[in-house]
């Protein structure tokens, strides 16, 4: 079973990869959720061939995790890995029937996005206020996080030849490898300038806006990770809640403009969302700047 098992998740992780495009963080998480679920048929069946497993393989799997008192998303995003899994294998026809057609994903509860006030958003963005290149650098992180809402694996990889100031954009590589333009308004346009100024002196031959200065490095430009620990770093500066993150400039972004009256297609194509419904999850914010102006301009809004 291992090692017929292993060829299939290699063909289709490479599949995502080449075929898909997706992202290397997606492909290693279906690469965990999906060895997650192998280990335990191999426990429950080690003598029947992976691609014969039945539907209630997956089954006894789903009600494995919700015993382990996993969250539902969590078991959806776990679900979800199997079941492209078995539409990989009848597309190569290593399987006839498709196993999990019939299993539900389970309900999930939306958790609204953590994001900054206007306030935390104005005090986050002034942090950074020193002269040196370090704060240089924070100060266009962060920017860029506020003023675009690009993930972070896109603002890694931004290069110069990428900014267009003329025309007040940036390209980016989004998900799926699929390219986007995003807007940046007078503000970062400045800090931008500043930074290339002061840190590479004028000339304009680096390949990536922020390069990596570790000696390892394979990419050139700076880590997710380090990125990720100068945004954690300034967000506790300005608010006690641990769950902040680069992300939660990204969500930031969003709800500010929902809140100056930017529409929910807008914010789709600013953030690169494949779907309107990945933007659905700003709708509640909507809702509630309604209610507030009804009960501001109606008779009997009060």
């Amino acid at each position: 079973m291992q090692k017929n098992r292993n060829n299939i998740i290699k063909n289709f992780l490479n599949y995502l990869e080449n075929m898909l495009q997706y992202s290397k963080n997606t492909i290693r998480s279906y690469s965990i959720d999906l060895d997650d679920y192998i280990k335990f048929c191999e426990t429950e069946n080690p003598n029947i061939k992976f691609e014969m497993l039945g539907q209630d393989s997956i089954q006894l799997y789903m009600r494995k995790l919700s015993r382990d008192k996993l969250q539902s998303s969590t078991i959806a995003r776990k679900l979800a890995a199997i079941k492209s899994l078995y539409k990989f294998m009848i597309k190569e026809k290593i399987t006839n029937v498709n196993i999990t057609r019939l299993i539900k994903t389970p309900k999930t509860n939306k958790s609204l996005p953590n994001f900054l006030s206007l306030k935390e958003a104005n005090d986050i963005l002034t942090m950074p206020d020193g002269h040196d290149k370090k704060s240089y650098r924070d100060r266009l992180i962060l920017e860029l996080f506020y003023s675009t809402g690009i993930r972070i694996s896109e603002l890694v990889k931004i290069k110069i030849k990428d900014i267009h100031f003329n025309e007040g954009t940036i390209n980016v590589l989004g998900k799926g490898k699929r390219e986007r333009v995003v807007m940046i308004g007078g503000k970062c346009d400045k800090i931008i300038r500043q930074y290339l100024e002061k840190v590479y002196n004028r000339t304009l031959c680096e390949k990536f806006l922020f390069k990596s200065y570790r000696t390892k490095s394979n990419t050139g430009h700076i880590s997710e990770r380090t990125v990720f620990n100068i945004v954690k770093k300034y967000c506790k500066l300005v608010s006690d809640n641990e769950k902040l993150s680069p992300h939660s400039l990204r969500h930031t972004f969003a709800t500010h403009m929902l809140n100056n009256g930017a529409d929910l297609m807008a914010i789709k194509n600013l953030l690169g969302h494949s779907s309107l419904s990945s933007t659905q999850i700003y709708s509640h914010l909507e809702i509630d700047r309604m209610k507030e102006i009804y009960k501001q301009s109606h008779p009997h809004g009060k």
